[in-house]
C-alpha cells in the first residue's frame, strides 16, 4: 500500500486554491495555509460595518478557460456565481463606452459609434482593428505584447478602453468564498 503524499500549499489566493484543488484531485493530502481570515487573495471581498468592499476591480472573460474549469471542478456554477452584464467603461461623469444588449458585434459597433469623446477616426480605427482580431479568431503570436497588438489604435482608445481592460483582466475574479478550510 502506497502512502498518500502530503502537500502544503502556502497562500489561499486563486493560484494557491488552484494548486490545492489539483493536488487533491491527484490524490494528495493537502494542507492549505493562509494568513488572512478569508480565502481568495486579491479576489476576495470583505465586509466592514455591513458594507461589502471589493478588493479591486475584477473581470472574468470567457478566455479564462482554466479559471472557469476550476470553478466547475469545485462545483461552482458560472450562471449563479457571476452577474454577467454588458461592458460599461465610463468616467466619473458617466461618459464612455456602454455596450447594450443584443448580438455582441452589433452592440460593440453601436457603443463605439456612440462614444461621446472619440473622434470618428479613432472609432473607425478601433472597429477596423477589432474586426481584424475577430477574423483571426482573437489569436495572435504568443510573443506579441498588448502594445504591439494595439499600436494601430488612437491614444485615447488605448487609454480609455485597452488599459482599463488589461488592468481588470490581470486582477483575478471575485467570488465569495466561505471561511478557510480546515
Amino acid at each position: 500500500m502506497t502512502a498518500r503524499r502530503s502537500i502544503a500549499v502556502v497562500g489561499g489566493g486563486w493560484a494557491g486554491l488552484a494548486a490545492a484543488v489539483e493536488a487533491a484531485r491527484r490524490g494528495a493530502h493537502v494542507v492549505l495555509y493562509e494568513m488572512a481570515p478569508q480565502l481568495g487573495g486579491r479576489a476576495r471581498a470583505i465586509e466592514v460595518e455591513g458594507l461589502v468592499l471589493d478588493n479591486g476591480q475584477h473581470i472574468c472573460i470567457g478566455a479564462y478557460v482554466e479559471t472557469l474549469r476550476l470553478l466547475r471542478n469545485v462545483g461552482v456554477q458560472e450562471s449563479t456565481a457571476f452577474l454577467r452584464t454588458p461592458l460599461r467603461l465610463v468616467d466619473a461623469e458617466g461618459l464612455g463606452l456602454r455596450l447594450g444588449r443584443g448580438p455582441p458585434v452589433l452592440a460593440f459597433v453601436r457603443a463605439v459609434a456612440a462614444h461621446p469623446a472619440w473622434p470618428w477616426s479613432a472609432k473607425l480605427g478601433l472597429m477596423r482593428t477589432a474586426a481584424a482580431w475577430m477574423l483571426r479568431r482573437f489569436r495572435c503570436d504568443a510573443d506579441l505584447t498588448v502594445a504591439d497588438l494595439t499600436r494601430p489604435l488612437s491614444a485615447a482608445v488605448r487609454d480609455e478602453l485597452i488599459d482599463p481592460l488589461c488592468v481588470a483582466a490581470l486582477n483575478p475574479l471575485k467570488i465569495r468564498i466561505k471561511p478557510p478550510l480546515r
